[in-house]
């Protein structure tokens, strides 16, 4: 898997407990992971094929400035749930590890 994708993966094991336990420093972090997210699935090449295409709109109609999928994403909830299911996804496919 991509070193940056993996980066975000790790990142987001320090936020799993978000949704049950908000902080700013969460959000923060949630944040940075989405837009990092952003960037990093938008440079991908074939890679990108292998994931759902869920993710692949979503990034793509976000990035051209698609105003639904903007007022969406402001809410950093939203973000989290974005990345969750990237997480879930990777784990499930055996493309990211968790590290012990």
């Amino acid at each position: 898997m991509n070193e940056c994708l993996h980066n975000i993966c790790q990142s987001f094991e320090e936020t799993t407990d978000f949704l049950t336990d908000k902080s700013e420093t969460k959000a923060k972090i949630v944040t940075k992971a989405f837009y990092d997210f952003l960037e990093c699935f938008s440079s991908l090449k074939e890679e990108k094929l292998e994931f759902p295409k869920e993710f692949q709109n979503d990034v793509r109609n976000y990035l051209k400035g698609n105003l639904g999928l903007l007022k969406k994403f402001e809410d950093v909830e939203m973000r989290y749930l974005m990345l969750s299911d990237f997480y879930d996804f990777c784990r499930l496919t055996k493309r990211y590890k968790k590290e012990q």
